[in-house]
């Protein structure tokens, strides 16, 4: 089958384009022909360039909704943008479009173009919390397109979990079109663990008997890198000598700077850039931290359970991931209680342990692909 899919293209570094390389790359080793469309941005040619591996990659003059001045307003009203980008994908001939949205609101023009190709499609939705819910500016005009949108658009409607599936179907008033397939993570060869973590600490500069707890993701307000912060200064006055690193930069890297500076915590806590080797960087970890405000299912914690680490999330996460459980994960409360679980390498371990083999039976990237398989040949039998 030729698929082909097409991004909102919001950039190369989210959990939501990172998912495209992961779905890409897996239905390519089942023996699909894969192209990614995306916009012709300097951004998205990180993106661009990875899938360019395994695929064929089309560029077009595209703007994202938050690139234009009415955001979720003026996509919604862009026919144009919705035509050329019905003609770039007929003319790839694809047998099926996957398009993936970041939230409700964003590529509002593509669902349209979905539309208008003739051609088979689905549309996978991340983050299906309204804008509302989000306490965004102008709530109500903008869930009202986005509603109106995908009322309109005639295709399933994927959500990466359970809560999110919810979410939709009660800003839609229900459907029969929701569906749900988790998002899937290569599954990391742990045999090579203790090489790849002495190369990177050593690499790095951390002793091997130091513990290190590790985040990724980008600085922005969602993801809530100040408050791993004030986290981290909470379990440094129970185990001193543990060590922090957040990988990944944006608006909130100098003031992360000036705080960590103002605490003389430089030699504890660190922080590195984006990094594409994401892999190695938690093997070389004994701990994961999540702090964000809200999710959809992020990869970087799914990445962390296939690197078998214990995830430590706050709990505001922990309630719409039912999967995760005192045996996999630990919550981080308000108060300093849940630190003391970090005093206890062997449970930490076997939460590890149990977070892989949850990575194993539910979140491969694997079995993500095979699910998308079969969702698009039965959109295709429908359609016959």
């Amino acid at each position: 089958m030729k698929i082909l899919l097409a991004s909102s293209s919001s950039g190369s570094r989210g959990g939501g384009e990172l998912y495209l390389v992961y779905l890409g790359r897996a239905l390519a080793q089942r023996g699909h022909a894969i192209t990614l469309w995306a916009s012709s941005h300097p951004r998205m040619d990180e993106l661009a360039n990875t899938f360019s591996g395994f695929g064929e990659v089309l560029r077009s003059d595209y703007e994202n909704t938050y690139d234009q001045r009415g955001r979720s307003l003026a996509s919604y009203l862009n026919f144009g943008a919705s035509r050329k980008a019905s003609a770039v994908w007929r003319a790839a001939e694809p047998d099926f479009i996957h398009l993936n949205k970041q939230n409700l609101e964003d590529g509002l023009d593509l669902l349209r173009a979905a539309r208008l190709s003739g051609v088979p499609n689905l549309a996978t939705i991340h983050l299906s919390q309204s804008a509302r819910y989000l306490r965004a500016k102008l709530a109500w005009p903008r869930d009202f397109v986005a509603r109106r949108a995908l009322r309109h658009y005639p295709g399933l409607l994927v959500t990466v979990l359970e809560n999110r599936q919810r979410d939709l179907a009660d800003f839609l008033g229900g459907s029969p079109r929701i569906r749900m397939i988790p998002n899937g993570v290569p599954l990391f060869d742990l045999t090579r663990r203790a090489a790849v973590r002495a190369a990177k600490r050593a690499e790095l500069g951390f002793a091997e008997g130091e513990q290190l707890f590790i985040a990724v993701g980008r600085m922005m307000p969602q993801k809530r890198p100040l408050l791993f912060l004030e986290k981290a200064e909470q379990i440094l006055r129970t185990l001193p000598e543990a060590k922090f690193l957040w990988v990944g930069d944006g608006a909130l890297s100098g003031e992360w700077d000036a705080w960590v500076a103002a605490k003389g915590l430089g030699q504890r806590i660190r922080r590195l850039p984006w990094h594409n080797d994401v892999q190695s960087l938690l093997l070389a970890a004994d701990g994961f931290m999540h702090v964000a405000e809200f999710e959809g299912l992020p990869l970087a914690i799914l990445e962390a359970m296939s690197a078998g680490l214990p995830c430590a999330i706050t709990d505001n996460l922990l309630g719409e991931m039912p999967f995760m459980t005192a045996e996999n994960s630990i919550a981080i409360g308000a108060n300093e209680s849940w630190i003391a679980q970090l005093r206890e390498p062997a449970r930490l371990r076997a939460r590890g342990a149990a977070a892989r083999e949850l990575a194993e039976e539910k979140f491969s990237f694997g079995k993500m692909a095979e699910s998308y398989e079969a969702l698009y040949r039965e959109t295709l039998a429908a359609r016959a």
